[in-house]
Parts: C-alpha cells; sequence; structure tokens
C-alpha cells in the first residue's frame, strides 16, 4: 500500500502544471469548387407558411365565390361574398342612431348654457345647474356608444368580402355558391364552421425531407440542392437548404430538413406532390475564389450556436463563429476566425477556458 501510494505522488509530482495535450489544425484559405451530389432524401413539396385556412367571422348566405381547386390567386383577390343586406341595414340603424343621439346633444348642450347663463345671474340655482349638466352627460354616452356601433356594423359588412391575404393557390373549398354558414351547419370535412377555403402560399415554394440523422452532418445552412418532382423526373429546379429541424424523430431516426425553390415553375411544382431532393457538396474548381476551411471535428455547436477552440499564448480560447457551405475537406468560415489561426480538433469535453494546451506531437 504505502508503495503504490508513492508511485501515485510521483505521477502527481511530474505532471503537475503541465498544459493538456490536445490535437489540433490550422485555419486554412482553400479554394471552394462547384457542388456534387452527396445525398439523396425523398419527401413532399410544401410552402414556408404550410396552409391557410381562410373564414369569416360573421354568418350569412354565400352569394358569390369567384375560385376553384387549383386555381392561382393574388393577394386583395376575392375569395368569397356573403348576403351583406342584413349587416348594411344594421349599419344605416347605427348611423341613424348616431344622427339622434348627436341631436338630443346640440339640444341638451343649447339648454345646459342657458340654465349657465341664469346661474351666474343668479337666476337660476345650483341644482338646476347640476340638473342640466347631468341632462347633457346622457346623450353624449348615446353618441359614443352609437359611434361603437357604427364601428362594428362597418366591420360586419367588411367580413362579407372575403379577400386573399397571400399570393397562393387554392387547395380546397370548403363552401359552394348559395351554402349558408351557419353555427353546426353541414360542411365539407376538414373545415371549421365559418371556414369558406384553404390556400397555399405559392411565394416560397419548398421540399420537406426526412434525412437520416446518420447523415445529418453532410447537410449545412446554405447549401445547393436540386428537386425533382417524381411526376417529372426528367425536369429538376435548383433549391437552398434553408431549414434544418432542431429535433430528430425518435422513431424513425431522422431529421426533417426544407429546401427552398429558386425559380419554381408553379404549372409543375404542386404541393403535396413527392419529390427527390439531391444535396450537394464541393469539390475543387480553380476559379473559385478561396475560403477559410476548419476540419469539421473543430466545431461544436450548442443550441443552435456554433464556436471552436483555439490556441493563442499557449491556453485555450473558445471563439464563436459563423459558419458557411459544408465541404470535402472541412467547413467553410465566414466570421470568427483567420487565415493560420490554431484550433482544437475533438476537444475534450473537461477543456476550459485560459487551460494552458499543448499541440500533440507527432
Amino acid at each position: 500500500m504505502v508503495a503504490i501510494a508513492a508511485g501515485g505522488y510521483e505521477i502527481y509530482i511530474r505532471t503537475l502544471g503541465l498544459p493538456l495535450e490536445v490535437q489540433t489544425a490550422y485555419v486554412s484559405m482553400q479554394r471552394a469548387g462547384q457542388p456534387g451530389v452527396v445525398l439523396t432524401g425523398s419527401g413532399y413539396v410544401v410552402t414556408q407558411h404550410k396552409y391557410i385556412t381562410i373564414g369569416t367571422k360573421i354568418l350569412g348566405q354565400i352569394m358569390e365565390e369567384p375560385i376553384e381547386e387549383g386555381q392561382h390567386v393574388k393577394k386583395g383577390d376575392l375569395l368569397g361574398r356573403i348576403d351583406d343586406r342584413d349587416y348594411r341595414a344594421q349599419l344605416h340603424q347605427a348611423i341613424a342612431d348616431r344622427d339622434l343621439a348627436a341631436a338630443n346633444v346640440r339640444l341638451k348642450e343649447a339648454h345646459a348654457a342657458r340654465i349657465r347663463t341664469l346661474y351666474k345671474n343668479k337666476v337660476a340655482s345650483r341644482d338646476q345647474l347640476d340638473v342640466a349638466d347631468n341632462a347633457l352627460a346622457v346623450p353624449r354616452a348615446e353618441l359614443a356608444r352609437s359611434e361603437a356601433a357604427i364601428d362594428f356594423a362597418k366591420f360586419n359588412v367588411s367580413q362579407c368580402y372575403i379577400t386573399s391575404p397571400i399570393n397562393g393557390i387554392v387547395l380546397k373549398k370548403y363552401r359552394e355558391l348559395g351554402d349558408t354558414i351557419n353555427y353546426g351547419g353541414n360542411i365539407q370535412a376538414g373545415g371549421g364552421a365559418t371556414d369558406i377555403v384553404q390556400l397555399a402560399d405559392t411565394e416560397d415554394m419548398r421540399a420537406e425531407v426526412d434525412i437520416n440523422e446518420i447523415d445529418i452532418a453532410k447537410v449545412v445552412l446554405g447549401a445547393q440542392a436540386k428537386v425533382i418532382p417524381d411526376a417529372y423526373f426528367d425536369r429538376s429546379f435548383n433549391a437552398t437548404v434553408v431549414k434544418i429541424y432542431p429535433e430528430a424523430d425518435r422513431q424513425k431516426g431522422t431529421v426533417k430538413v426544407e429546401v427552398s425553390i429558386n425559380h419554381p415553375d408553379l404549372a409543375i411544382i404542386k404541393p403535396e406532390m413527392s419529390a427527390r431532393v439531391n444535396f450537394s457538396t464541393v469539390a475543387r474548381h480553380a476559379d473559385e475564389k478561396p475560403v477559410l476551411l476548419v476540419p469539421k471535428k473543430a466545431i461544436m455547436t450548442v443550441n443552435g450556436a456554433a464556436y471552436t477552440w483555439t490556441i493563442k499564448g499557449g491556453v485555450a480560447e473558445q471563439v464563436t463563429i459563423k459558419r458557411g457551405r459544408e465541404m470535402e475537406d472541412g467547413v467553410e468560415i465566414r466570421e470568427g476566425l483567420n487565415n493560420g489561426d490554431k484550433v482544437i480538433v475533438e476537444p475534450p469535453a473537461s477543456l476550459k477556458e485560459g487551460q494552458a494546451v499543448v499541440a500533440k506531437s507527432g
């Protein structure tokens, strides 16, 4: 036992204060190049905002509905018109009530003014003045209430005209011309009590695919891709990776990825259409501008923020970076590092800011 203790103490003395040995690499300027296919996934065409259900907040009969499934609509286009005669009648009634209240206000103001003059001349009593002022407050309150009723009636009239809030395509009609919108009425499957139509936003068409979590490191934001609809296997559309979902599907072992189609042909690209997505990596090409590259295993990510460990003055320093494309030789660094910086590859989990480190020999 004494020999073991002595041996442990000797090791402690020899290692005390020595810097941690780590594997290192240098940040280097290299030439990027033309993309090549690195991964293929299958999925479906979607839109940025998925699907939008448009309806109304009022009840009534549909008098006009100039749309059909598959029709492209622009922002502000009429989707449906509800019979507004009842609501316009309510608006006219509210306006009449407002005019009556305004007339009563003028009458009571004139009466209160006369009483106030008489009070100043000590002809009328204070009680008479208070009664006159109170009599004026009532029609003023009625005037305010009638003006609010006008605003509400105008809102109801406006709800009779349902217009598109986006540039999109009609996916589904829940109502037909002549249908009456009422709570508990008959509606097509999937629609709510006051829903009229479902739209898809065509301003940002995307393809959504599931990538095996083993391969997700090959996909980076901003990478180029091609979308090939299954129905048009001879057509392809350039796309860009715009979203990598933060959570994997435990059951399937996949991560969902979205690519934005740069210039979709809306005559071909349709929501929910099955498609194949070819993701690209980068191979060398002499004509491309050089970029800063670091090894993939030198980059750490926490809560979506990327960083590396660098060695400066013999100590470890954590540096936040902005990463770019993932390439065969490493990952492009757009901000945070400079050519020639020394980074730590596969940094130990116990590494701390300011800890003394040294590159492994050999």
